[in-house]
């Protein structure tokens, strides 16, 4: 199995948008450009308290300990998967308990804190193809617990200042995060939201030229259909396959897994 973060320290930059899309069409399979990806079996891991991966999936809770942060507090899968509608697609659903989660884990000094999401995934390794981890916009113990269970990090980024001045700064962190899991790799960025103008155009050329981070070609442009995917609880796929961001994220999805079958033949 391999897991994927999804990260960004920044709110609004798509991670969930990217993490179901991604999940969904991992796990459904699709056709891009000639090549056909096969289906594959995908845990999607809502590791964002505010819950939007879950709530779209129609799994959230809100008056109860959620899964995720069962997890995390006791380093065990058992018990804390459901499933979606999509075929080959579970769910990790989480809700605000993760900060009471969060706290725990912090007090507790007599088990390792940082382990408790590699020892749960190890435990269904060999049910799924991937695990696909949403995080929240920070650095909390459930995301440096997601980082140390991870082999690889998607960065998606808008290409506006705030987002691109964090950029370095996150880019920081999970270095320093690394000492903790030399395993784990930049997959890429992936740039979500676009939109075509003179700055955004300058603000790609610096990241793909300058920035010295690899950069995914496949590009999300902004499409109002991603919004009214989130009214009706379905992914921007599900919603409008037609869709800018659909077809987006189908070139990114076949992106990200020629360059897997490149890495693999090395």
């Amino acid at each position: 199995m391999k897991t994927i973060c999804i990260l960004n320290l920044k709110g609004g930059c798509a991670k969930t948008t990217t993490a179901v899309s991604m999940a969904e069409l991992l796990a459904a399979g699709f056709e891009r450009d000639g090549i056909k990806v096969l289906k594959s079996r995908v845990l999607l891991f809502d590791n964002d308290k505010q819950g939007n991966a879950s709530r779209l999936f129609e799994v959230y809770q809100n008056e109860k300990e959620s899964p995720a942060a069962a997890v995390l507090k006791t380093g065990s899968m058992a018990g804390n998967i459901r499933q979606t509608k999509i075929k080959g697609l579970d769910i990790v659903p989480c809700n605000y308990f993760m900060e009471l989660a969060e706290l725990a884990v912090k007090g507790d000094a007599e088990n390792t804190q940082h382990l408790r999401f590699r020892r749960a995934l190890e435990e269904v390794k060999e049910k799924y193809h991937y695990c696909i981890i949403d995080n929240a916009p920070d650095l909390g113990m459930n995301v440096i617990n997601a980082l140390v269970a991870a082999d690889e990090i998607i960065i998606p980024v808008n290409l506006d200042c705030y987002a691109m001045d964090g950029l370095e700064e996150l880019v920081a962190q999970v270095e320093y995060i690394r000492q903790l899991n030399r395993k784990t790799r930049l997959s890429g960025v992936l740039i979500t939201d676009y939109e075509k103008s003179d700055t955004s155009g300058a603000a790609e050329t610096w990241l793909r030229t300058k920035s010295g981070l690899p950069v995914f070609d496949a590009v999300i442009r902004h499409s109002r259909k991603v919004c009214e995917s989130t009214f009706y609880k379905k992914t921007p796929i599900s919603y409008s396959v037609r869709s800018g961001a659909a077809q987006g994220y189908k070139s990114f999805v076949k992106e990200y897994l020629l360059k897997q079958e490149e890495k693999g033949a090395q």
